[in-house]
């Protein structure tokens, strides 16, 4: 295949200008979820900057491992960190999945708006939160106070339900994850007894 000199000189002058921008934030990536060993950036497409400094991501997708050993990925629709340190990082449309190893269920916590604390590894979920296990065990949350380096979990606002045996209603919860243990502060379960026999 024949191809003019001039074109290909233009184009390795272009790489030349492109590849080194893209090693540089390349490493920026790394300063921004570098919390601990554990979390990494596995992809993420670079937005831009804005005009404080901040880094915007698409698509950014995390994924580490507890101090209970257990592994979790975040991903998001957009990542947005608010100043030149990178320490707090405002997400969109956060889904972040959980895999006990062992008896433990896995679980999956989504919400329409997240702020993580990239020196504490606290996740702030608010906006349409919801939560589910592999037992069939559905919460709905107005927000949730997540750490992602324990695996524990808490809210003090309005809390339902949906388990296989019937719903609930509670005024809080907490949760950890090793093992699998929830807490509802002023719950009243309402239980299905076709489902309870059904359970069974």
């Amino acid at each position: 295949m024949n191809d003019n000199p001039e074109i290909h000189s233009r184009r390795v002058a272009r790489l030349k200008l492109v590849l080194p921008g893209v090693a540089i934030f390349v490493l920026g990536l790394l300063v921004i979820f570098s919390r601990s060993g554990n979390d990494i950036i596995q992809l993420a497409i670079f937005d831009g900057n804005d005009s404080g400094g901040g880094i915007v991501l698409r698509e950014p997708v995390m994924r580490g491992t507890s101090s209970a050993n257990v592994p979790y990925e975040i991903s998001a629709a957009t990542a947005h960190t608010q100043d030149a340190s990178n320490r707090l990082i405002n997400l969109r449309d956060v889904d972040a999945q959980f895999e006990p190893v062992g008896s433990a269920p896995g679980y999956v916590i989504e919400a329409k708006t997240g702020l993580m604390n990239n020196e504490t590894g606290i996740l702030n979920l608010a906006d349409g939160v919801t939560y589910r296990d592999e037992n069939g065990l559905v919460l709905v949350l107005v927000d949730l106070l997540y750490d992602t380096s324990d695996g524990t979990g808490q809210t003090e606002k309005p809390v339902s339900g949906v388990a296989p045996q019937g719903t609930l209603e509670a005024s809080g919860l907490q949760i950890s994850e090793a093992p699998a243990v929830y807490i509802f502060d002023r719950a009243r379960l309402t239980i299905d007894p076709k489902a309870a026999r059904a359970s069974k």
